[in-house]
């Protein structure tokens, strides 16, 4: 064991600061998403359905007010702004953030002078309607550090800062939840006190380097690299948000509030696609680059196989997931788990897919595919939620995943046609396990009922899992590798 630990040590020491970095961040990434979903059950417990449907569709107006507010200067086109300006980062850095600022104030004064339309349009009282573009400008803040700790490879500063805030975060909203009576608004006070607290630090530290928040060339730059890029930030936000939002105004709170917990369940299979898609992406680009297509469709149909596969395990453990995020209120939402779960296949496949497309620099499917499948995504909405309730947008989603993985598919197959000669991923096969995998995620959920039944066809796959691990052990390693 000792001589392990040395070793892993060793191996450690030798890495370059940008590979420490990269185990850092990654590890981090994954600690705040894990300290989230685990803090899901005290939350639930310490809320009404109705109380924690409000806050869902808070959290969804505030995702998509981070793109209309700030227009995604944080995310898109920060990097090439420090290429572009090396010899003036910190000028660079600190305009952005003047930016914000003003684009924060801006809407801030907008939502005032038009407090009412502003409010019937979200559904929230103002007081929620100010808070959320507060937390909005103090989120943008935190992610302009964080990219610049990302840039200059500082990730101890990183680490630390960001895992000090996912702790505070829900211990300060814990607090407020318990002593108010408004727990809608002490649970989004829990979030908006913490981010504006660092937010003001992080930007006085980065203001004592420059004070430059105003340029007019730094603005127009990233302004004018950002605005083309807004509907596809948009179309990816709603594809995710916009169903809470329509059902909190069709359906209740309450409803918003179970289907919130059934996507929660469901979506967790994305910690383990977003690291898969981080580890995968530079073993994809270095074989693409030497042409070994057959070592991409292997290693690419076995990444999807495994998935398949742990997805459905996950269904079979749905009912038991629900219970543990949240109370008997809530267990309708076990029904939805396995239809939400499903629409992660098709998330990974489009990931994979448009890393194929990059590859070949044809990035402009990667919108159209996006704004399609969102635009689709709130118009089935707005026609089956108040048909059939909130249960149709479990549906919906997955359609539109479906839509927006099928479509990358498709323009990637034909990309590697024209640039490579030949299709690079197995059609039949992934068309094949594509529908019987929707069909078995679909229907586990009429086992439920059934719990030995449940348990049994979840065995079963765990043991075909265990029966194939030589194998699955060894596709790991050459990605890894």
């Amino acid at each position: 064991m000792s001589n392990l630990i040395r070793s892993i040590r060793d191996r450690y020491a030798c890495l370059s600061k940008a590979r420490r970095a990269t185990i850092w961040i990654t590890l981090c990434s994954f600690l705040q998403r894990g300290l989230s979903f685990i803090t899901v059950p005290i939350f639930t417990r310490l809320l009404t359905t109705s109380e924690y449907g409000s806050f869902s569709v808070y959290t969804s107006w505030q995702s998509v007010a981070a793109y209309v507010v700030t227009l995604g200067v944080t995310y898109g086109g920060f990097n090439n702004g420090m290429m572009r300006y090396k010899d003036d980062r910190e000028g660079y850095t600190t305009s952005v953030m003047g930016l914000v600022l003003a684009m924060g104030a801006f809407w801030l004064l907008l939502g005032t002078v038009f407090s009412e339309q502003a409010s019937v349009l979200t559904g929230m009282p103002l007081v929620l309607v100010a808070l959320m573009f507060c937390e909005t400008v103090s989120k943008a803040i935190y992610e302009i550090w964080t990219s610049r700790m990302r840039f200059d490879f500082e990730y101890k500063k990183l680490v630390a800062v960001s895992v000090l805030q996912t702790v505070l975060v829900p211990a300060v909203g814990v607090a407020f939840v318990v002593m108010a009576s408004d727990k809608v608004l002490a649970r989004v006070l829990g979030f908006v006190v913490v981010e504006s607290v660092f937010g003001i630090l992080l930007a006085g530290a980065m203001l004592k380097k420059s004070r430059r928040i105003f340029c007019a060339k730094y603005w127009k730059y990233t302004l004018l690299f950002n605005i083309p890029l807004l509907p596809h930030y948009l179309s990816q936000v709603l594809l995710s948000s916009a169903d809470r939002i329509i059902i909190g105004d069709m359906c209740s709170p309450a409803d918003a509030g179970i289907y919130s917990i059934a996507y929660s369940a469901g979506m967790v299979m994305m910690l383990l696609v977003s690291s898969l898609n981080a580890t995968v992406n530079p073993w994809l680009y270095r074989k693409m680059d030497a042409k070994e297509y057959d070592r991409v469709n292997k290693i690419g149909v076995a990444i999807l196989v495994m998935l398949a596969a742990a997805i459905l395990i996950m269904d079979g453990f749905a009912p038991t997931i629900v219970a543990i995020l949240a109370p008997g209120e809530y267990s309708d939402a076990m029904y939805l788990v396995p239809v939400v779960a499903a629409s992660v296949f098709f998330i990974y496949l489009y990931l994979f897919c448009s890393n194929i497309e990059f590859f070949y620099e044809r990035t402009s499917v990667a919108m159209v595919a996006s704004v399609i499948a969102a635009v689709l995504n709130v118009v089935l909405n707005l026609i089956f939620i108040p048909r059939f309730g909130y249960a149709a947008a479990g549906y919906v989603t997955l359609a539109c995943y479906v839509v927006l993985g099928v479509t990358h598919f498709l323009f990637a197959q034909r990309v590697a046609i024209e640039r490579a000669g030949r299709p690079i991923l197995n059609g039949r096969f992934i068309g094949l396990l594509s529908v019987g995998m929707l069909i078995a995620s679909i229907a586990f959920s009429a086992i439920y009922p059934y719990p030995i039944a449940r348990y049994l066809v979840t065995l079963a796959i765990v043991v075909v899992g265990v029966w194939k691990r030589k194998v699955i052990i060894e596709k790991a390693k050459e990605v890894l590798s």
